[in-house]
């Protein structure tokens, strides 16, 4: 429990893919994480929730706001090298739960996941924030081609 970042609560985010936010202090720890697949598909099936991103502000990079990771095992998914289901929804978090701070009707930042599987990738997320509260949530980035096959089917 002293890993967890106290300023972001353990909570269900969604924008249409919910996700289990859970922020932690370390981008060290981040990297080190090992969890329990089977109990977390378990505890899925318990919550109504099939994913669990695991962020943290320390980043050591001025341009990107977080790193994160994404473990899905009740849908087949051991990790997520970078995904916006997870990193949209996060930007809505930080705003309802006034985890950052901002003045204007839209908050945009980068996140970056991946760094422990060697499958570095960034998302941008933007958020429109309507009185004080997420209002819309949109994602960008690059995609890249991991490998090619084909298959015959008869």
């Amino acid at each position: 429990m002293d890993d967890l970042d106290e300023k972001c609560p353990v909570q269900i985010a969604s924008t249409g893919h919910s996700k289990v936010m859970i922020g932690i202090k370390s981008h060290i720890i981040l990297n080190h994480l090992a969890p329990d697949l089977t109990a977390l598909a378990k505890l899925s099936k318990e919550i109504g929730c099939n994913g669990y991103f695991v962020f943290t502000f320390d980043t050591n990079e001025k341009e990107i706001l977080t790193n994160g990771r994404m473990f899905a095992p009740a849908i087949g998914i051991t990790e997520d090298p970078v995904t916006g289901n997870a990193n949209g929804p996060l930007g809505g978090y930080l705003i309802q739960n006034k985890i950052v701070e901002t003045s204007d009707d839209i908050f945009e930042f980068t996140g970056k996941q991946g760094e422990s599987i060697n499958r570095v990738g960034k998302v941008k997320v933007s958020v429109t924030i309507k009185d004080g509260k997420p209002d819309s949530v949109s994602i960008t980035g690059n995609a890249v081609c991991v490998f090619r096959t084909t298959m015959d089917l008869h």
